[in-house]
């Protein structure tokens, strides 16, 4: 079934309109919605009752509330979550979250990024990588941090569409292809 982009644009944008845009408030949200997503992803029962059309509205309505309010969403939020179902749209609920983090990533001017290393990396390190990227591409980067001891050495950097690759692994690949040339 394919996804509505205006329909899911729509309701992000409603849900950011009708929060307090503290960064508290919308991890919380970004929290249920991500709940939503997997639950719609891997239950099928919850997928099956908010996607059958034989299942009634009401029927639908009780489960969204059920979850929602075990999930402590706020009144309002819980209205418009419930009217997606309402709406027979509830197969947004596997790109809602995803669409909610980047607007409000742009609401506040931020990027979500991911730093891959062969080896853990200290604060200091962090700090600097984090300074060196935002003043690049001009925004602040929330990064979180992996280790990936198959990188042999170096590490991937990646904020929004800047990623930047110094694995000695891509550098050994990089090499193998042009020596394979000749």
């Amino acid at each position: 079934m394919k996804i509505d982009k205006k329909y899911l644009r729509k309701v992000v944008k409603e849900i950011i309109a009708k929060t307090d845009k503290s960064e508290e408030n919308l991890l919380k949200i970004s929290s249920i919605l991500d709940i939503l997503n997997k639950l719609f992803k891997e239950n099928q029962t919850f997928r099956n009752i908010v996607l059958n059309p034989k299942a009634s509205t009401e029927e639908k309505e009780k489960l969204m509330e059920r979850v929602l309010s075990a999930l402590g969403t706020d009144a309002e939020i819980s209205k418009l979550l419930i009217k997606i179902v309402k709406d027979k749209k509830a197969n947004i609920f596997k790109e809602l979250n995803k669409v909610f983090k980047f607007e409000v990533e742009k609401f506040f001017g931020t990027v979500q990024g991911e730093i891959i290393a062969a080896y853990k990396i200290d604060e200091a390190l962090l700090n600097e990588i984090k300074s060196v990227i935002e003043s690049k591409i001009g925004k602040k980067v929330e990064f979180t941090v992996k280790e990936d001891n198959s990188l042999i050495g170096g590490a991937v950097i990646k904020a929004g569409s800047y990623i930047i690759d110094t694995s000695v692994k891509s550098y050994l690949k990089r090499l193998e292809s042009t020596l394979s040339r000749f």
